[in-house]
């Protein structure tokens, strides 16, 4: 997945689609909440993006939600993309499902 420097997701390619059953067409233009859970606190997303903005580059496993609702365990990597100033243009997602845990929250 590739999102602009807002979080509206600009690309998805055929495994996102497969993952999340979202189609390429209901994807695109959203924000990336429509994959939120609602596992996880503001607290763990403030540290997502602090780390971005610090690193640009974050890494763990993360909870999300499918189209039909149904809750799946993700491994997550994102990475900003910059453009010829130095300045961050977009972002990368690319995640694995790892499905075969409990949720926990945090």
């Amino acid at each position: 997945m590739v999102t602009d420097t807002n979080g509206y997701i600009t690309n998805v390619n055929k495994a996102f689609t497969e993952v999340t059953g979202y189609t390429a067409e209901e994807a695109l233009g959203e924000k990336t909440k429509i994959l939120s859970s609602g596992y996880h606190t503001a607290d763990f997303y403030q540290s997502m993006w602090d780390e971005l903005d610090k690193k640009h580059y974050w890494q763990g496993d993360i909870w999300n939600k499918r189209k039909n609702g149904e809750v799946y365990h993700e491994w997550l990597t994102i990475s900003a993309i910059e453009g010829d100033e130095g300045e961050i243009i977009k972002y990368v997602g690319i995640f694995s499902d790892i499905s075969n845990e409990e949720p926990s929250v945090n």
